[in-house]
C-alpha cells in the first residue's frame, strides 16, 4: 500500500523521532523563485537556536555531526534481538525509504524551493538531517527522490530514539511539542526507562521522558512552519482524551501486542499494572529477567507499505496492523420509517480503542468510510453507498471520516505545505462516535429489509497514488475494519416511527 497516506502514516506515525544540529548549516537560503512554491519571507532561517530550521532539532553540543556518531541497528541487534525484530520492517525503519513519502517530499522540495527538506527530513531521517547528508536525486521515481548514508537511510532507528536527551518545546512557535522538537545527544550514553540498566557495550542513563507521550509528541504533532496551522495533531488528540486523563501513554498501546492494547483501552490500565501478559523476558542479553519488555514495532494503521516494498519482517507488521484496525471501532444500525415508502437509516461508528482520533495523522488524505447496502426480502437492492467503483475510487456521496483541507485561495489541497485551514473535520475522537445518515425509498411490496454496513480503511485515495507513483503502479488496497448486518421487519419500523413521534 504505497500511497500518500502511507507517506503520511510515515510523515506522521514515524514522526515521533527526528534529527539534530549542524553548526555549518547555511545562514542564508537560496533566493525564492516566483510562484506559489517560493519560500515565504517569514520562514524560519537557520540560527543558533534553530540550526535545522524549520525543524526544531538541536544537539547538546551544537557541533558538526557525522553519521558515524550513531550506531547501526544491526549492532544493536546483537544484544537486543527482540527489540530489533520489532523495529525491522516497521514504518519507523522505512521512514526515509518509503516511496510514497519520497514522492511527496520531492514534490514539496520543488514547489517550496527546498523549504521542506529539513522540515520533512527532520523526522524521517534524523541522522541525515543532523549531518546534512541528504541529497536530491532527480532520477529516482516519478518525481525524483532523496538519498543519504546507510545509517541515516534507516530512518528512525534504535540510536535515534535512545540518544534523544530532551525537548525543545519552549523554543517552538506554538510553545507545543512538534516539528521535531527534540535534543539529540549521540554518543556512548543510551537513554531508556530502566533505572538499573547496565551494558558492557555502552553507558546507560534513565530517562523518564521515554515513557511519556510527550516523547512521541515531539514528532507526532506537526504544524505549518509559516502559518502555524496544526496539520497533524495525534499527540494533542491524545492529550485531551480520556486516556491521558487516566495516565495511559502512547507507549502503553503501541509498544505491546494488539491483544494487550485492547485490554489497556478497555480497562484504562497500564500494562505495567497488569499481570500474566506473557511479555516478560530480557531487555538486553545478559541482563536480568524483566516482567515487561516492550515491543518496538510501534504498529498503527499503516498496514501495507512495508509489505509492498518486500522489507524483511514486514509481514508481521502487516498482520498486527490489520488486527489493530479490526479491533478499534464498532458499528451500530438503526432504521426508521418516513413518509410513504421513505426509510431513514443511521449507521453509528464508535471509536472504541484508539487513544487519538479515528483516523489520525494527515487526516486530509486518510480514508475511513462506511459502505452500506440495503436489500429487501426479494433480494432487490434498494440502496448502496460507499462502494468503490471500477477506478478504485469512492463515490462523492460516501460518508468519510477525515478532514477537508484548503490552501490560501480556498482550493482543496492534499499537499501539507499548502494547507491554511480545514473547512470540515469529521474525525471521531477517543471514545466518541459519529453517524452516517441516509434516506432511501422501498418498493410498495417490500417487506423485511436487510442492512449491511461495513467500515473500511485505507491510507489514501487511488488518485493520490497515481499522482505520486504513476498510474497503474499501485492499486491501493483497503482493509475492512468492521461489518454488521441487521434485518428489520415492517412492524419494527412502524414501532420506531411511533416512538419518534413521542419525542
Amino acid at each position: 500500500m504505497l500511497t500518500r497516506v502511507v507517506f503520511y502514516l510515515s510523515f506522521i506515525l514515524v514522526l515521533a523521532f527526528s534529527s539534530a544540529v549542524f553548526s555549518d548549516a547555511p545562514v542564508n537560503p537560496p533566493a525564492p523563485k516566483a510562484g506559489h512554491g517560493a519560500i515565504p519571507d517569514d520562514l524560519a532561517q537557520p540560527s543558533a537556536e534553530q540550526p535545522f530550521a524549520p525543524s526544531y532539532i538541536t544537539t547538546d553540543t551544537g557541533k558538526k555531526l557525522e553519521p558515524g556518531d550513531w550506531t547501526d541497528p544491526q549492532v544493536c541487534a546483537g544484544c537486543h534481538p527482540r527489540q530489533f525484530k520489532g523495529w525491522q520492517g516497521s514504518m519507523h525503519s522505512i521512514s526515509f525509504k518509503d516511496p510514497v513519502f519520497q514522492a511527496l517530499w520531492a514534490i514539496g522540495d520543488k514547489e517550496t524551493n527546498g523549504a521542506t527538506k529539513n522540515h520533512c527530513g527532520g523526522c524521517h531521517s534524523p541522522i541525515g538531517t543532523a549531518t546534512q547528508s541528504i541529497e536530491f536525486d532527480p532520477k529516482m521515481g516519478k518525481h525524483g527522490g532523496f538519498t543519504t548514508g546507510s545509517v541515516a537511510a534507516q530512518g528512525v532507528s534504535c540510536d535515534v530514539c535512545h540518544t534523544i536527551s530532551g525537548s525543545n518545546i519552549n523554543k517552538t512557535a506554538t510553545l507545543e511539542h512538534g516539528n521535531a522538537s527534540f535534543i539529540m545527544s549521540p554518543g556512548k550514553i543510551k537513554r531508556a526507562t530502566l533505572r538499573d540498566a547496565k551494558s558492557p557495550f555502552h553507558e546507560t542513563a534513565y530517562s523518564a521522558m521515554h515513557s511519556r507521550s510527550e516523547f512521541c509528541g515531539n514528532c507526532h504533532n506537526i504544524f505549518h512552519p509559516v502559518n502555524n496551522f496544526p496539520i497533524e495533531r495525534t499527540y494533542d488528540e491524545w492529550k485531551y482524551s480520556i486516556y491521558a486523563q487516566n495516565d495511559i501513554q502512547c507507549q502503553d498501546c503501541h509498544m505491546v501486542p494488539v491483544e494487550v492494547a485492547i485490554k489497556v483501552a478497555d480497562t484504562l490500565t497500564r500494562p505495567k499494572e497488569m499481570k500474566d501478559l506473557g511479555l516478560e523476558g530480557f531487555a538486553g542479553m545478559g541482563g536480568p529477567q524483566r516482567d515487561l519488555v516492550h515491543d518496538h514495532a510501534f504498529v498503527g494503521g499503516n498496514a501495507v507499505i512495508a509489505k509492498e516494498m518486500g522489507v524483511a519482517g514486514a509481514d508481521l507488521h502487516y498482520e498486527e496492523a490489520v488486527k489493530r484496525l479490526k479491533s478499534v471501532a464498532s458499528l451500530g444500525i438503526s432504521l426508521k420509517s418516513g413518509e410513504g415508502t421513505l426509510r431513514r437509516l443511521k449507521v453509528k461508528v464508535t471509536n472504541e480503542r484508539a487513544g487519538h482520533h479515528l483516523p489520525t495523522s494527515l487526516t486530509e488524505v486518510r480514508q475511513v468510510w462506511i459502505e452500506v447496502v440495503v436489500t429487501d426480502e426479494k433480494d432487490r437492492e434498494l440502496f448502496r453507498s460507499g462502494s468503490l467503483n471500477q477506478q478504485n475510487e469512492l463515490p462523492e456521496d460516501t460518508v468519510i471520516f477525515n478532514a477537508h483541507a484548503v490552501d490560501k485561495d480556498g482550493h482543496h489541497t492534499s499537499e501539507p505545505w499548502e494547507i491554511v485551514r480545514f473547512t470540515d473535520v469529521n474525525t471521531i475522537p477517543p471514545r466518541g462516535y459519529k453517524f452516517g445518515k441516509y434516506a432511501f425509498n422501498v418498493h410498495e411490496d417490500s417487506g423485511t429489509l436487510k442492512v449491511s454496513a461495513k467500515l473500511h480503511y485505507r491510507s489514501f485515495a487511488q488518485s493520490l497514488a497515481d499522482t505520486l507513483l504513476g498510474k497503474d503502479k499501485l492499486k491501493v488496497p483497503s482493509i475492512e475494519m468492521q461489518s454488521l448486518e441487521k434485518t428489520f421487519a415492517p412492524a419494527d419500523l412502524d414501532v420506531a416511527r411511533v416512538e419518534d413521534s413521542l419525542h
